[in-house]
């Protein structure tokens, strides 16, 4: 999801990039779950074959059958386990085998801008298919294609099972992932997206201070701070040593439509310094805001 100036690790960082992993969030979250169960379902995962991807409903089934009954704790941490303990496994697994692959032509297999395939041969289409049943989509990313997951599948089988929160959490993803973020290190969204985004995950981690996907919003909500302050090498922040018109949107509308966001407060003080241009001060200003963990690095 992320693709910040900085490396190549921006790109990334978890929530992720969304097509490739929700979380991976580790298992400190203090709820009411059944631990037994858990440790159960997390050996059936780790037994079952990474190689075929008709097995992602196969943990799916056996999720169901082991929390259909169990409070909501246990249901959201069992879903971590599906998704970093295997989805995740899996689908880097078939992407490994995608990548030895030279009979399908995976660049007919990627989606336009609204969601559709092209014009498919019968065995492509078969294929495309069995795909999406199994929860994974193409991507093309600067020219390669990869296998990823289909939040879709997600929303499919555990919308119904996991708590509010997560759902609503899970439920922005999608959103997120269907919208794009960016290529070839430049912003695909709108000013007003990114905007909007930023506030989003800050609004949500305060709405659930003690979710089990709360950290994951923090960084989320970090990740899109960082972006709005230091861009990416083709949507720099300064354009002809101005502030670009891009980010000047952006953090006009942050103080228009949400002056009292934590987002604004910390965006504004920079967004001074770059219409004075003053663009060193703003520049420690973003390592002072990294140092103190307010924004990601």
């Amino acid at each position: 999801m992320f693709s910040c100036k900085h490396s190549d690790k921006k790109s990334k960082i978890s929530i992720t990039n969304t097509n490739k992993s929700i979380t991976n969030q580790n298992l400190v979250y203090k709820g009411n779950y059944n631990d037994q169960l858990l440790k159960q379902y997390a050996l059936f995962l780790s037994e079952l074959d990474c190689s075929r991807m008709e097995n992602s409903v196969v943990a799916v089934k056996k999720y169901i059958e082991l929390f259909a009954d169990q409070n909501q704790d246990t249901c959201d941490s069992a879903f971590l386990i599906f998704n970093s303990k295997y989805y995740y496994k899996l689908t880097e697994c078939l992407d490994s085998l995608h990548n030895k692959d030279t009979i399908i032509k995976y660049d007919s297999l990627v989606t336009d801008s609204n969601h559709h395939y092209n014009k498919l041969s019968p065995k492509l289409s078969l294929y495309a298919e069995r795909l999406k049943d199994y929860g994974f989509l193409v991507y093309m990313s600067e020219g390669d294609t990869y296998i990823g997951e289909d939040l879709d599948f997600i929303a499919k089988w555990f919308y119904g099972d996991v708590s509010p929160q997560l759902k609503e959490y899970l439920s922005k993803l999608n959103i997120e992932s269907k919208e794009g973020f960016s290529e070839d290190a430049g912003l695909t969204i709108s000013p007003y997206q990114l905007a909007d985004r930023a506030v989003w995950w800050e609004n949500f981690a305060a709405k659930y201070p003690n979710s089990i996907v709360t950290n994951d919003a923090k960084n989320s909500w970090k990740n899109y701070l960082a972006t709005l302050m230091e861009g990416m090498d083709n949507t720099p922040v300064i354009d002809d040593a101005i502030l670009s018109s891009y980010y000047k949107t952006a953090y006009s509308y942050l103080q228009s439509k949400y002056p009292l966001t934590k987002t604004n407060k910390l965006i504004n003080p920079y967004f001074k310094l770059q219409l004075q241009n003053k663009h060193k001060k703003a520049d420690e200003l973003v390592k002072n805001y990294i140092k103190r963990g307010l924004i990601a690095y």
